[in-house]
């Protein structure tokens, strides 16, 4: 397998992730979104395993490509989204949106952009799109919540969740909205650009599993 800095953080996300569990007195209420952040970490994990054994094989594959990391990585997101803890009743329109994802991702495969001939970046920027617009949703929902009212929004693992997948996946808009307009054709290989994609990835998924700790890492500096 060919190692970068983006797997680098994704291991060490995953580890940190499954080291929680053994974790004494962790909060109740973390106990589920922590098991969704430690199955997306797991799935990613293995996702990238998948695609760098088919690439030793066959030099390319858009249509692995498209699932893995087209549809599968913004259902995951979406899915993770869906459980922060809104105050509003948003979990529904999660749902509808991803159906309208799928749905939207089947017709550009029949009729724009073919799943098997290349990087289907239509479908990808309007992933990215909706995961963001819950992003930002969910900013503004925890700013008024008044369980939140007297906390320190840094304390939170929700906080520095939603704020890594904001970075990460607005910065991948940006990338295939400018590399659809200008490097149609070579989406796979735009070389620095891409690596700089790949690092805030990376970076998200280091986060998804350092997150958990802040909490105790702020109450032991209240403490003292």
């Amino acid at each position: 397998m060919h190692w970068s800095i983006f797997h680098f953080c994704l291991f060490l996300g995953l580890i940190l992730s499954a080291s929680y569990f053994s974790v004494k007195k962790s909060k109740q209420e973390y106990t589920r979104i922590h098991q969704v952040v430690f199955g997306v970490l797991l799935t990613t994990v293995a996702s990238e395993i998948i695609w760098q054994s088919a690439m030793a094989s066959i030099s390319e594959n858009f249509l692995l490509y498209n699932i893995l990391f087209v549809y599968l990585r913004i259902t995951l997101m979406l899915t993770l989204i869906y459980f922060l803890p809104f105050s509003c009743a948003i979990q529904n329109k999660i749902i509808l949106s991803i159906t309208i994802f799928l749905v939207a991702g089947l017709v550009n495969s029949l009729w724009i952009q073919p799943v098997d001939t290349g990087i289907q970046s239509y479908t990808q920027m309007f992933g990215n799109s909706i995961i963001l617009l819950f992003s930002l949703i969910f900013f503004k929902d925890i700013f008024r919540q008044n369980r939140f009212k007297n906390t320190n929004l840094l304390s939170l693992p929700y906080f520095w969740i939603a704020t890594f997948i904001l970075f990460s996946f607005g910065e991948s808009f940006i990338f295939y909205f400018f590399s659809t307009i200008f490097f149609p054709v070579h989406l796979n290989n735009l070389g620095f650009v891409q690596m700089f994609v790949q690092f805030f990835a990376g970076l998200m998924f280091l986060v998804f599993g350092v997150a958990f700790y802040i909490p105790k890492v702020f109450k032991k500096y209240s403490e003292n």
